[in-house]
């Protein structure tokens, strides 16, 4: 199970760190197979170093605004999720949120290029944190509001933000007895996928800033959406 988990934490990180998001879109369903006890506490663990791997990797890059607006929303967007948890059962949560991530990808199709300002920064991380609080599923509104930036631009400042976001999640969890000793020490194990996806990713992420980015954000956001689609429908 060890070799499995390492081998989805590696692609995983690959595909975050050439798009800027991705990790749980394949570590999530992998560890849901093998270890669903691990959830969602370790998952958490490894996404910090892999946010602030690469975020570190691009630094230079980085838009502190957007980072600064984008983490104001999600605070929002996070009591916004908590507050949906309450009043829906999370299946049906789910399958809205995947449904809203399909229109938006389809919107993004045809839609013309996003002004990026405090108005996008903060409502991308408020649907972020909607997303993520609801339904797990955070990472494909992020993307697809900065999917014009750069390569760079857009995978560190959305590397940035989660970075801020995972950490506020661990602030929270940790004292309420949800993440154990057990889940650090399965973390720590994994480690060297997040090391090695991070060390493959600046190759992928070269080929991808070459007219690739766009479509792969679509791509897979995509992917989370549907998938959320199918986890709340299987309830």
């Amino acid at each position: 199970m060890l070799a499995a988990s390492l081998v989805a934490v590696a692609l995983g990180t690959v595909v975050q760190g050439s798009i800027g998001f991705g990790l749980a879109l394949v570590v999530v369903p992998t560890l849901t197979l093998l270890i669903p006890e691990s959830l969602p506490g370790t998952v958490l663990l490894i996404s910090l170093p892999s946010a602030v791997g690469l975020g570190l990797r691009e630094r230079g890059a980085i838009d502190g605004p957007q980072v600064l607006y984008s983490s104001i929303g999600r605070v929002f967007g996070a009591v916004g999720g908590v507050w949906l948890l309450a009043l829906f059962r999370d299946d049906s949560l789910a399958v809205l949120v995947g449904v809203l991530i399909l229109v938006a990808v389809a919107l993004s199709a045809f839609r013309p290029r996003l002004e990026v300002g405090v108005a996008l920064g903060v409502g991308a991380g408020f649907a972020s944190g909607v997303m993520g609080t609801a339904a797990g599923v955070g990472g494909p509104a992020m993307a697809l509001a900065y999917q014009n930036l750069p390569g760079p631009k857009l995978r560190s400042t959305i590397a940035a933000s989660f970075a801020i976001g995972t950490g506020i999640s661990l602030a929270a969890l940790i004292p309420s007895g949800t993440i154990h000793a057990w889940h650090l020490v399965f973390a720590l194990e994994l480690l060297p996928g997040v090391a090695a996806g991070l060390w493959l990713s600046g190759r992928t992420a070269r080929l991808l800033d070459g007219g690739w980015l766009r479509g792969a954000v679509l791509v897979f956001a995509t992917v989370g959406g549907a998938l959320a689609v199918v986890k709340g429908l299987l309830g």
